[in-house]
């Protein structure tokens, strides 16, 4: 391995580190895990969703969605709902607390982001974008 490839890595790790703990605490000020700041968010920006569609795109596995998905009906912001036409399909909707919510907090965690990236202008995150993309195609 190249030192350059070394460095990568440890840099890569360091970034998400850094970035991912300062995110998870901003989630857990509005009394969330990521995991489920992640399912009312995809819910409130895309509408209703499987459960196996929502653990792919906030890349959690098919055990830990169920938790999660079961930790939020807990707290009354989401619903299992079953598909019509296909029994085996289980969609999940948020409740109007659930809504309330998410649009109550995600405001403010877009707030943060902006504050939390600041410190770079909108071409190297978009750089940065087309990079990881192009890192996550490898």
């Amino acid at each position: 391995m190249s030192k350059t490839n070394l460095k990568l890595v440890i840099a890569m790790a360091r970034g998400y580190n850094n970035a991912f703990g300062k995110i998870e605490k901003n989630v857990k000020s509005f009394g969330l895990t990521l995991s489920e700041f992640g399912v009312l968010e995809f819910l409130y920006h895309k509408g209703d969703q499987p459960i196996q569609e929502i653990a792919k795109k906030i890349l959690v596995t098919s055990g830990t969605i169920t938790y999660v998905i079961n930790k939020l009906i807990e707290k009354n912001f989401v619903e299992r709902k079953q598909c019509t036409n296909d029994k085996r399909i289980f969609y999940i909707h948020l409740t109007k607390k659930g809504e309330r919510k998410i649009a109550e907090i995600f405001p403010d965690h877009e707030k943060f982001l902006d504050d939390l990236f600041k410190g770079l202008a909108e071409g190297e995150k978009n750089l940065l974008i087309a990079k990881l993309k192009k890192l996550s195609k490898m």
